[in-house]
């Protein structure tokens, strides 16, 4: 089955990049593919490229779609968070330039059974892949499980909740009758919680509720941080990292490392962002910022 995703930015992140003719570039967020492919069509003939995904099904998607690159092309079922580990064990090169999609995949959203959208019913997990996490972790642990304060603090950190007290309390007296176990079960509890005016808002009531635990589950903050630290490492001498972020935590977090990384020069002053046009045809592109930077 075709991938559903459609990928961001896709001719400005090929731009900071400056994907070259026999360069070695690694995808480190597979996701929909887009990006890896048009990686090998411009490092082509004989640049490589390597995608990382935690999602088994991306990555089968991919070697179907990628076959006539033949060993051009190599997908690894890593978390981008272990760049250094991955590097070592799989014998990559100095890489001219890695790629970070932070944005998750269409295709992930539409599997019910991975419980990542409110609207459509699955279970509680929330995990990209087995790898996505080391303890397992899901979103039902976190839901039947964390203290109300926790619950709380995670909604409000992770999702900027305004209303994660009322909803913490809500999900605390749920799960005293009986255990949450569906996405649609939350999101009852969530539209018991918060007031109805809330529910006629620009975002669906249970949208940061959603973004807050995907968040925890897969601890994408921690992941981005190690996964930076770790591609300056593995970049060749002039080589670039570009990081596409869709939410403020992301890209504070993109921004503040960047910084403080005094052996990159940074290369986007303010993060480039999709044009009108893009956005037409995929209103998911709004909120996309590029960041780049390239190691001296």
């Amino acid at each position: 089955m075709p991938s559903l995703h459609q990928a961001v930015l896709v001719e400005e992140t090929m731009h900071v990049l400056n994907v070259k003719s026999g360069g070695r570039y690694l995808d480190a967020t597979l996701g929909g593919g887009t990006h890896s492919e048009e990686l090998l069509r411009r490092c082509a003939p004989d640049g490589r490229v390597w995608s990382l995904d935690v999602d088994r099904e991306a990555l089968k998607r991919a070697g179907d779609r990628f076959a006539s690159f033949g060993n051009r092309w190599q997908g690894l079922e890593e978390n981008f968070r272990h760049l250094g580990r991955v590097a070592d064990e799989h014998h990559l090169p100095p890489l001219d330039g890695i790629l970070f999609d932070l944005g998750f995949s269409s295709d992930a959203l539409a599997d019910r059974a991975k419980g990542l959208s409110f609207l459509e019913d699955g279970p509680l997990d929330m995990r990209f892949g087995p790898k996505a996490n080391e303890d397992g972790l899901t979103a039902a642990d976190i839901i039947n499980a964390w203290s109300e304060q926790d619950l709380e603090k995670m909604m409000r950190n992770y999702g900027e909740e305004r209303f994660a007290r009322r909803i913490a309390a809500g999900i605390v007296k749920a799960r005293n009758v009986t255990r949450i176990i569906g996405t649609f079960d939350l999101v009852t509890v969530i539209r018991s919680s918060v007031p109805a005016s809330y529910e006629r808002g620009r975002i669906h009531p249970a949208t940061r509720t959603f973004q807050a635990l995907r968040i925890a589950v897969n601890d994408e903050l921690e992941a981005l941080k190690e996964a930076i630290e770790g591609s300056r490492y593995i970049l060749a001498n002039g080589g670039r990292l570009a990081v596409i972020s869709f939410h403020s935590l992301e890209d504070r977090i993109v921004k503040h490392t960047f910084r403080s990384m005094p052996e990159f020069q940074v290369l986007t002053k303010k993060p480039l962002c999709p044009a009108p046009a893009e956005i037409k045809i995929n209103p998911r592109a709004r909120s996309a910022k590029l960041r780049a930077i390239q190691k001296r």
